[in-house]
């Protein structure tokens, strides 16, 4: 009998160890920090999802998928933003641009992805009347003028001149 309630223990311990290897892998696999979709770098993707909650209305959740991978990207962002100012590197075009220009701007992915980052969390807040919390962010939005933002119709656009603009109303 003893034997019989080793082995049910071991087996139930070996199917609960599966289990929570099954649940690991799946939290793996849906991990908003990292892309699921090929074409798309991580913070790229971490950044197109926190666009389309935001354009879905869905502000809480825009907000808590922003938040969930800020501390990722940020700081390389914004030692990298850190240098283009102190290099007096030139601000990118804005607008219709080049190609060249285009791909240029693309090089500064992590500035982009998390000043657009910063956009939707800011403009979320606003939404949902955190004002306080919202001119916060605007505020750290603000900061990384390198940043720019494609529109489907074919041109950039400055987060954070945008931001600049949503803060001051707030004031």
């Amino acid at each position: 009998m003893l034997k019989v309630k080793k082995k049910k223990l071991l087996v139930i311990s070996f199917l609960l160890l599966i289990s929570s290897i099954q649940t690991i892998g799946q939290d793996l696999n849906s991990n908003p920090c990292i892309s699921s979709n090929p074409e798309l770098g991580d913070s790229a993707f971490w950044a197109n999802s926190s666009i389309e909650l935001f354009a879905q209305k869905k502000y809480e959740d825009a907000i808590q998928l922003v938040d969930a991978c800020f501390n990722q990207w940020a700081p390389a962002a914004v030692e990298l933003q850190k240098t283009l100012h102190k290099q007096n590197i030139k601000l990118p075009p804005f607008g219709a641009v080049t190609r060249r220009e285009k791909e240029k701007i693309h090089q500064n992915y992590l500035i982009n992805d998390v000043s657009i980052a910063l956009w939707v969390k800011a403009v979320s807040l606003e939404a949902l009347g955190e004002i306080e919390y919202s001119k916060k962010i605007y505020s750290y939005c603000i900061f990384l003028t390198h940043g720019r933002a494609w529109d489907p119709q074919g041109w950039f656009w400055k987060p954070s001149d945008d931001c600049a603009n949503r803060g001051r109303k707030l004031l």
